[in-house]
This record gives structure tokens, sequence and C-alpha cells, in this order.
């Protein structure tokens, strides 16, 4: 169990995919906003299994892959498309 870097990762996970889904979300490509919102997604299911104890190796799995996919997805559910407006045709 690793509480320091476990709430580190979840704060700054948290804050880069909030500024992505705010402010770069419409700015930058649709590929790195979709990319950079996996990784947070990634920091953020990391930081929550290393503040428990006995965590295993399918719960790292499942969480990273569901995560991985569940972010971006949430953001372009709930806040609208990626990339800059126009930019698909």
């Amino acid at each position: 169990m690793h509480v320091g870097v476990g709430v580190s990762l979840i704060a700054v996970g948290a804050a880069v995919a909030l500024a992505t889904a705010f402010f770069m979300r419409t700015r930058a490509p649709a590929a790195l906003v979709a990319a950079i919102l996996t990784l947070c997604g990634l920091a953020l299911g990391a930081g929550a299994l290393l503040v428990q104890d006995h965590v295993s190796t399918t719960n790292w799995v499942l969480t990273l892959v569901l995560v991985g996919f569940l972010v971006p997805g949430h953001v372009r559910i709930v806040l609208g498309p990626f990339g800059p407006a126009g930019a698909d045709g």
C-alpha cells in the first residue's frame, strides 16, 4: 500500500482530466484529447488501487482497462465532441 503515491496520482490525474475536458477539449486535436484523458483515467485507476490493501492482478487489469475506456467516453458523452469545431467535415 502506497498511500502518498496513490493520492498524488488521483489528484494529478483528476486535475489534468478536468483541465483537458474543460479547456483543451475543443482546441486540441481529438486524438490528443482522447489520449490525454485515457492517461488521466489510468492515473486515477492506479492511484485508487495503490491506496488499497491486497489488490490482485485481476483488479489491476480490469480497473486499468475499464477506466482507460470509460474516462474519455464519459467526457465525450457529457461534454460533447473532441477537437476544434468543424473538424469532422
